[in-house]
């Protein structure tokens, strides 16, 4: 063997050290992140008093250093907290009740452009509260009883939002669920069922829909309030999900200012234990200033991302109750609506034939809009079913009695209903419930929200029944023996039982407060002018012995569930089920197929189908694709179905259409507790695909073998620093990587992810130091091509994100790129494919 000279082994070490001097050196550079610069510059010119201020709702202003504060309302469905003539929109069950993220979407721009016009940054919404019993008391506010059809709406409206200025803070993380006692509820839950149905919904609006602020509930879980706790916050929200903007408290609701700072909850609204306890606690060494610092550091990150640190466009107020959004009150309330019977074809009515109408009930002079809550909005007007039908066949051709109130024993304004009933062809009885009957827990009772004790014990609905309240039941069935002709229409937020009177009406029409156009939009399906096409985001029971049994004990609710789930395991047959809805058209399923019935792991399974409208009128359907387990590994309880899959599609009379539908290992996703991880069982699937989870009529399965667990990244969310860039500005961009594979992306595997404007490269993130756990996310800031930021210009760009990655390290090259588009000034990036809804 050679030896090696003296000189040759200098040249050696010479060049290993510059070997080891570059690898540094991008190690260094890919560290350098100019909005983490920004925030760490913007912390070492704060005191530690200033740095507590960012925490408290009264005080995270500060004007020596141009830090505004935030300024906002409730907003789930619209402004409110006491404002007046904003746009009432329908309730969040009802946006559910569309089973239609792309015009949801467009409701969520449309309530932040009404709260922008004002000159406020934030809405308290949307509620991602899941309702396992139709009589808690903010059940309007829910998204329904599936995880699956609630993210991608809440997704959705998050997404309409952030095409805005104004964001949303998601509400209430986690299992906010009965009003009564909320703020000492103590519901118990295994981690599973956390994770993987409590969760999913959250998981999917935070990363997918891209939330910038989340509010913890008041009641507690496993012992602890959820503003108090690590597991919900900081492993699961944070460590797992990659969630890294603010968390706030509900208003008031934590009380141990130490458990609610290391559990990583960042700003107090409602009480002034932050402000009151911190300068003190830090200054003795109670609390630990990089805590402090943290939560400091998510609520400015937050400001600065939203475009409240520099500057945003001012929208013109003629948006509120304007014109456009009154149309899309509208849609969203007519898209909303349910048909769930129609007998012998008594819709829809002919306006131009018919004689005479009815109006009856307590519900159809007047046009409830939501419970009594926070979210409730006072619009500048309203339109009952009275005045809908009276503008449709003239005020000659109505008649109205309210024949009974909404919840009391009444009967004296009986003989006044039967009577018009019994003159009239046809009668519609307009019937439900309205804030008098459900509504937040300090709507309630005020008393015992503030003071709290005890548990659930009851339901919060003041009727304390899923069936409709009071005499409507009674006073239906009356109606019936002198008039065969009703149609019923049920307006309410919980849905109600309407088993007791079901054979006496020919026609059944559920509308989930529907917004302040819903008497219109009613009018326009009784007779013909829309072909409804909403489904039932949540399960109608027979009665009350049908819903799961009240208890705080929410263990093994993945499996046993709520809703459908519930009615599945326990083999109930419900009055309507989960995802029902007709419509004046006709639909039939055929020809199933799946691409690969033999698949490993990680494969893209694809559900293909023939959708034909057999009718002669157009009309839209959802269809919706349910997933069933045989044998797996590992071997979990499992519910007999869920929901997996749907689309809402259009066909024109005598139309086929093929639909394909896809599942990827997200939506195949159990969470393993033994390795607090995402997976993927393999074994044996059924899909059931049809127009209703009890109307499944075409079946097919497929196999997953074992493979090789493999990272997926995708790349969503692109965001600039400033969020609104004005010509001459240094854009820095960024953007969410989520690793939606079946393995952990690890820390030495490398991605670069490549930023383009009009095609041109302009920035890039470099890496092979960030783990992404499977299921998980970051966000990727970028550095500029050459060490230099692109620096924006006046007009319309197109704007890219590539992910590049080694093949042997994603699953799906398919998804690696996303694009948008960046109209300058007053823009910020929009998706393409949001933008071309909005258009």
């Amino acid at each position: 063997m050679k030896r090696v000279s003296q000189p040759e082994k200098i040249c050696i070490l010479i060049f290993l050290s510059m070997l080891i001097l570059i690898k540094t050196s991008i190690a260094q550079k890919q560290k350098v992140d100019a909005l983490e610069q920004r925030l760490d510059l913007l912390l070492s010119k704060m005191s530690v008093q200033e740095k507590i201020e960012q925490l408290y709702y009264l005080t995270d202003g500060n004007e020596r250093l141009k830090i505004p504060q935030f300024k906002g309302s409730d907003g789930p469905h619209g402004i409110g907290n006491g404002a007046k003539g904003f746009s009432s929109f329908p309730v969040t069950m009802a946006m559910a009740a569309t089973w239609d993220p792309n015009l949801i979407t467009r409701v969520g721009r449309a309530i932040s452009l009404e709260q922008a016009a004002r000159g406020k940054d934030r809405i308290a919404g949307p509620a991602l509260d899941m309702m396992i019993d139709p009589r808690v008391g903010r059940a309007a506010e829910t998204i329904g009883e599936d995880p699956f059809l609630g993210g991608r709406i809440s997704t959705a409206f998050v997404l309409g939002q952030n095409t805005t200025s104004v964001f949303g803070s998601l509400k209430h993380y986690n299992l906010n669920t009965y009003e009564l006692n909320r703020r000492t509820n103590d519901y118990l839950s295994d981690q599973r069922s956390l994770v993987e149905f409590w969760g999913a919904h959250w998981k999917r609006t935070i990363q997918y829909g891209g939330a910038y602020s989340v509010m913890c509930a008041y009641n507690w879980v496993n012992g602890d309030k959820c503003a108090e706790n690590s597991f919900l916050i900081k492993d699961l929200l944070r460590d797992h999900w990659g969630y890294n903007f603010y968390t706030m408290c509900d208003w008031g609701g934590f009380s141990n200012t130490g458990k609610a700072l290391s559990a990583e909850l960042d700003f107090c609204e409602g009480n002034d234990l932050y402000i009151k306890e911190l300068p003190d606690g830090v200054k003795s060494g109670k609390f630990d200033i990089s805590l402090v610092e943290r939560a400091a550091r998510n609520v400015l990150r937050t400001k600065i991302l939203s475009g409240m640190m520099d500057g945003v466009p001012v929208i013109d107020k003629a948006v509120i109750d304007g014109t456009e959004n009154r149309a899309l009150v509208y849609e969203s309330g007519l898209k909303s609506l349910v048909l769930l019977k129609n007998a012998q074809g008594i819709l829809p009515l002919n306006n131009k034939d018919i004689k005479s109408v009815a109006v009856i009930g307590p519900n159809g002079k007047v046009l409830p809009l939501d419970g009594n809550s926070s979210s409730k909005v006072s619009p500048s007007y309203v339109i009952p079913v009275y005045d809908g039908v009276k503008n449709i066949i003239g005020e000659s051709k109505v008649r109205f009695a309210k024949g009974c109130n909404i919840n009391d024993n009444d009967t004296t304004q009986f003989a006044s209903a039967i009577k018009a009933a019994k003159t009239a062809e046809y009668v519609v009885f307009v019937a439900g419930l309205d804030n008098t009957v459900e509504g937040e827990g300090y709507f309630l009772n005020k008393e015992a929200d503030e003071k709290g004790g005890g548990s659930i014990t009851r339901p919060d609905r003041a009727s304390q029944t899923v069936l409709l309240p009071g005499m409507q039941n009674r006073l239906i069935n009356e109606i019936a023996k002198v008039n065969p002709n009703i149609i019923l229409v049920v307006i309410s937020g919980g849905i109600c039982s309407v088993t007791p009177v079901i054979k006496n009406v020919k026609g059944l029409l559920y509308a989930f407060y529907p917004g302040q156009e819903g008497g219109k939009a009613i009018a326009d399906v009784l007779f013909g002018k829309y072909n409804p096409s909403g489904k039932l985001p949540v399960t109608m029971p027979k009665d009350d012995s049908q819903i799961i049994p009240i208890n705080p004990d929410f263990r093994d609710m993945v499996y046993k569930g709520a809703g459908y789930r519930w009615f599945d395991a326990q083999k109930l047959t419900p009055e309507f089920a989960f995802g029902a809805g007709i419509s004046y058209a006709k639909f039939e399923y055929s020809a199933i197929k799946i691409n690969k019935p033999n698949a490993k792991v990680g494969d893209l399974i694809e559900v293909s189908f023939d959708l034909t409208n057999t009718s002669n009128v157009a009309g839209e359907e959802v269809v919706q694709l349910y997933l069933s387990m045989g044998k797996q590994i590992p071997s979990l309880a499992m519910p007999a179905k869920q929901l997996r899959g749907f689309e809402k599609t259009m066909l024109q009379p005598g139309q086929v259409k093929r639909i394909t539908l896809t599942l990827s290992p997200e939506e195949l996703y159990i969470y393993n507790e033994q390795s607090e991880s995402y997976q993927v069982p393999t074994g044996d699937y059924a899909v059931h695909v049809g127009g209703a989870s009890d109307k499944l009529p075409l079946k097919a399965s497929f196999s997953l073998s074992a493979a090789l667990p493999k990272p997926d990244l995708l790349v969503t969310n692109i965001r600039t620093m400033p969020a609104f860039p004005k010509p001459g500005d240094s854009v820095v961009f960024m953007a969410s990587v989520i690793n939606s594979g079946t393995g952990d992306f690890k820390k030495g595997d490398a991605y670069k992810l490549h930023f383009y404007v009009n095609g041109k490269e302009v920035a890039s993130y470099d890496t092979n130091q960030d783990m992404i756990p499977e299921g998980g996310m970051e966000m990727a800031v970028a550095n500029g091509t050459g060490g230099k930021q692109w620096i924006a210009t006046n007009g319309k760009h197109q704007i890219t994100a590539r992910i590049e990655v080694m093949a042997a390290k994603d699953l799906n090259l398919k998804n690696n790129t996303v694009k948008g588009e960046l109209m300058i000034p007053n823009g910020r990036v929009i998706p393409s494919e949001i933008a071309q809804i909005l258009k």
